[in-house]
């Protein structure tokens, strides 16, 4: 992977500086030298988000069928951003002193008060975004039982397999009662056998029905959507979803906590924070995470948990020799053959320079596009007619984002067809109808 060579991290934090006319050596500076570092960071993350510049290669090898890129060991969308690096960023924003998770600010606020706004935005992103699906197996049944009944953590249920104790395992389609009723004669009156399709739609919270009552002992395991870990502030805790799209958390909290009846409130900036979220989840429902695969050095399809079901069914009962193709569910949620080499273009987390000497990696073209964005960021924190101010940056920043776009898309005949086979899974099995995607309000 090519790398820029020309802007050290120390050189763009005084640029910054710069454009704040700011000397950030001063103890009683309005912004740190640090500080300046995050905006930084921050720029460059929401850079990549809106432009899907760091496409990087992924070669792997694994004995799990299932991972998350989020997870996997060397992935360049490993997630590594934290409950207390948004804290820390949040108490810049509220002038407040930025001590992470434990809380040495202003009564106004407490830890809890920022722990429990940044938790209910991730819990709800983690739903929207569909960004934190995995393999959950050994879900225990009943013989001659139509439910089961989910842990509290589950959000949502992709996909559901039958495992037997004797016997092949059969994937079973989701379906919901009302087509039952229509399409399958007496089916209230099955007797024990093997499962066809599991219902949602009529069920209470946390549970599913089969059409056919399992007649033998053995499990489930299904794909689903999973909650965070709950914050627990000052102990660090992963916030769980992709790296570049943190911010969209913390706009988040800042809307509620900026909301609130009380000496906080302030209208102006809660909706400002407020629109930032909801534009950052749409953001990260087009996100292109993953555009191209091979299995042992060969260009294979990456299609749908649903297409692949439909078409091969039973695909993952010979894990190792399928397809070969890469399946996909949610953000960063994928199957590959076991043992095989698995190569991905992926779009990587933005890196983020960390030492005085480490490079800034961006062109010298989208350089002053990154400073807008972390110079606007800045302001925030300034509220009033200078917060104001601050929103041309931004969004001389954002069109030109949107242009950077177009020009990366235009490099091929197909990119549009690139871009979108992260959203393959959500085409063929919609959780949402195009009109409600955009939550939030």
């Amino acid at each position: 992977m090519g790398n820029f060579t020309w802007l050290t991290f120390v050189t763009a934090r005084q640029q910054l500086a710069q454009r704040l006319a700011v000397d950030t050596s001063l103890p009683s500076s309005f912004w740190t030298d640090v500080e300046c570092g995050l905006y930084i960071k921050k720029a460059l993350r929401m850079f990549n988000a809106l432009t899907y510049t760091w496409k990087v290669d992924f070669p792997y090898s694994s004995s799990n069928l299932w991972n998350s890129l989020g997870l996997l060991t060397g992935s360049p969308r490993l997630r590594t951003l934290t409950d207390n690096d948004s804290y820390t960023m949040m108490e810049y924003h509220l002038l407040e002193p930025p001590s992470g998770g434990v809380w040495t600010g202003t009564s106004q606020f407490t830890i809890t008060d920022l722990s429990q706004a940044l938790q209910r935005r991730r819990d709800e992103m983690l739903q929207v975004s569909n960004c934190n699906q995995s393999l959950m197996t050994g879900i225990a049944l009943t013989p001659n039982t139509r439910r089961t009944i989910l842990p509290d953590t589950v959000i949502d249920v992709e996909r559901v397999r039958y495992i037997p104790v004797t016997g092949s395992p059969n994937t079973v389609t989701r379906d919901d009662t009302v087509a039952q009723e229509f399409y399958e004669a007496g089916f209230w009156q099955e007797l024990g056998g093997t499962p066809q399709t599991f219902m949602l739609t009529s069920d209470p919270p946390l549970t599913w029905d089969v059409d056919i009552p399992p007649n033998q002992a053995g499990t489930y395991e299904a794909i689903v959507l999973q909650s965070g870990a709950a914050f627990n502030p000052p102990t660090d805790t992963l916030l769980n979803v992709p790296d570049d799209f943190a911010w969209v958390l913390e706009w988040g909290a800042l809307a509620d906590l900026l909301g609130r009846e009380s000496e906080v409130t302030d209208r102006e900036r809660s909706a400002y924070c407020l629109r930032r979220y909801q534009d950052g989840l749409t953001l990260l429902l087009k996100t292109p995470w993953i555009m191209l695969a091979k299995v042992d050095g060969q260009a294979v399809t990456v299609d749908s948990i649903a297409a692949t079901d439909r078409y091969m069914p039973e695909w993952d009962s010979t894990p190792d020799t399928f397809g070969p193709s890469v399946v996909i569910g949610g953000v960063d949620n994928l199957a590959a053959p076991v043992g095989a080499g698995i190569g991905l273009t992926v779009l990587g987390n933005a890196p983020v320079p960390i030492l005085d000497s480490d490079y800034v990696q961006v062109s010298r073209s989208n350089w002053d596009v990154v400073l807008d964005l972390a110079q606007s960021v800045a302001c925030f924190k300034m509220g009033g007619a200078e917060f104001q101010q601050g929103l041309e940056l931004e969004a001389r920043a954002i069109q030109a984002c949107s242009a950077e776009n177009t020009r990366l898309k235009s490099m091929g005949c197909f990119s549009d067809i690139l871009v979108q086979r992260g959203q393959a899974q959500d085409r063929n099995q919609e959780r949402y109808s195009t009109a409600s995607k955009k939550k939030g309000q």
